[in-house]
């Protein structure tokens, strides 16, 4: 993505709803989804919170759907295995048998349950990264008791997460220039990846080092409080994401026990 597309997907997120949200209710928010989904015990209701979550990403986020499914692919290839391994591994009644493995009817039941847990927490999570500025995150933190310290770890790790990335496809470019296919055998990508991670290893080791020359040139941590550019206010209207997930929540779980 050219600087220009970057700017303009940057620019779209900082003018949603999504990110207007203060950021420890986006957090809340993301623990309340999960709690419901691990309550839940019919698949249909954790593909009614998929859609409600996806919908909530693409319409008061705006994030485009090319986005999400780029970073989610990974999580929902993974997500889908582990249905198919409860297909063959909950015991129940015998549907159908390939060779030795037997697919059952509570496997088909539960599969799908578990496909769901996996995939919206973490679609939600991503909610929350890309709608949440690191810094109004580290900020509501220290507003809620969080010692500043911790607070600005949680920022850091946060931080450093895209340039690992960058780094890796940097790595990956260089080997392919090199004529280091990535297409090759599986003991040449073996061997290609030990050096992106030595690589990778030996960069963040670099980076750690000079953030923590940084601060402590800066004497950061020798007074109890500090203060910042940008402060974060909380409005009560920021908890109407919670509460929709509440009631929708609720009644998914009332439905499934009647």
């Amino acid at each position: 993505m050219s600087d220009n597309g970057q700017e303009g997907l940057v620019y779209t997120y900082r003018a949603s709803l999504m990110n207007r949200l203060y950021p420890l209710v986006k957090l809340a928010w993301v623990f309340v989804v999960a709690i419901g989904l691990f309550i839940y015990k019919s698949p249909i209701s954790g593909a009614v919170m998929f859609v409600f979550v996806l919908s909530l990403a693409m319409l008061a986020g705006r994030i485009p759907i090319r986005q999400i499914l780029g970073s989610s692919k990974i999580i929902l290839m993974l997500g889908i295995l582990l249905m198919i391994f409860h297909f063959f591994a909950d015991p129940g009644e015998a549907l159908l048998k390939l060779g030795p493995l037997t697919i059952t009817d509570n496997g088909l039941y539960q599969g799908p349950i578990f496909f769901f847990r996996l995939s919206v927490v973490v679609l939600a999570s991503f909610v929350l990264i890309w709608t949440t500025d690191t810094r109004d995150l580290m900020v509501s933190l220290t507003k809620a008791g969080v010692p500043y310290r911790g607070a600005f770890a949680v920022f850091l790790a946060l931080r450093f997460l895209p340039l690992i990335q960058r780094e890796v496809d940097a790595v990956r470019a260089a080997h392919s220039i090199r004529g280091k296919s990535s297409s090759s055998g599986l003991v040449h990508r073996f061997k290609l990846w030990q050096r992106y991670i030595f690589t990778i290893l030996i960069n963040g080791l670099r980076k750690a080092e000079t953030t923590a020359t940084s601060l402590e040139c800066r004497a950061f941590g020798l007074y109890p409080t500090r203060t910042y550019v940008k402060d974060v206010q909380f409005k009560a209207w920021d908890l109407i994401l919670i509460v929709v997930t509440v009631v929708l929540s609720t009644g998914l779980i009332l439905i499934e026990r009647l």
